[in-house]
């Protein structure tokens, strides 16, 4: 063979072997870019569901922090209600009337506060919360003898206690 034939079959030659580096190259790169694509989807959904996750908590945070506030502020409700009731509106600042409606607003917005817990909350809370309601409704009105006093300060308290629990299983649940 004489040095042309040689040097144009070296050229082929190395055009085929540059080419398919080149190409090679070029796929590679390609896969390499797609990898990356993935990585990049893939994080920005982590960081969808964390966000997400952050949210549902600050909603049930929000939720348990309601239902509180709205439970302490019946007893209160409750036990002035009943302070009202037993010793005939003597000593007291406010309107009776006042003091009645304070009593049935207090109740609405404890039951308003457990629907977000029914729909947002874990069973746990959902139970807890449930726990504090059938206190709250246990809660005898007052007759007319003022027999049934004790009674009602009991349950009263037993409704205390129940909101105490849910503190505590809010507390578990919230720190997840």
């Amino acid at each position: 063979m004489d040095q042309g034939w040689a040097a144009l079959l070296g050229a082929a030659i190395g055009a085929v072997l540059g080419g398919g580096a080149a190409i090679t190259a070029a796929w590679l790169g390609r896969s390499g870019m797609k990898m990356q694509a993935r990585a990049m989807i893939q994080q920005a959904g982590w960081q969808a569901d964390a966000t997400r996750e952050q949210w549902r908590r600050q909603v049930l945070r929000d939720a348990c922090i309601e239902f509180v506030e709205a439970s302490r502020l019946h007893v209160h409700a409750i036990r002035r209600y009943h302070a009202l009731v037993m010793f005939d509106q003597q000593g007291f600042d406010r309107d009776p009337e006042q003091i009645r409606r304070n009593y049935f607003n207090r109740g609405m917005r404890t039951q308003s506060a457990g629907l977000v817990l029914e729909l947002e909350g874990s069973h746990e809370l959902r139970e807890a919360a449930a726990r504090v309601l059938e206190a709250a409704r246990g809660i005898p009105h007052l007759g007319e003898d003022h027999g049934n006093y004790p009674e009602a300060q009991e349950k009263t308290q037993h409704m205390w206690d129940a909101i105490d629990e849910f503190v505590r299983v809010a507390r578990t649940r919230l720190a997840l």
